[in-house]
């Protein structure tokens, strides 16, 4: 089962790693965007 290929060209082993690693990096994504708009809404309150 490892070696089949989807059409994305991916294993079923690499598809997993970058679904890990594309997750995690919507985390950070998401937690500093939240920072970023709570710092904002704090200092600049009217913009």
């Amino acid at each position: 089962m490892a070696d089949k290929v989807y059409p994305s060209g991916l294993t079923e082993a690499e598809a997993q790693e970058f679904h890990s690693w594309y997750t995690k990096g919507l985390g950070v994504w998401v937690v500093l965007s939240a920072f970023a708009h709570i710092f904002t809404y704090t200092y600049l309150p009217w913009f």
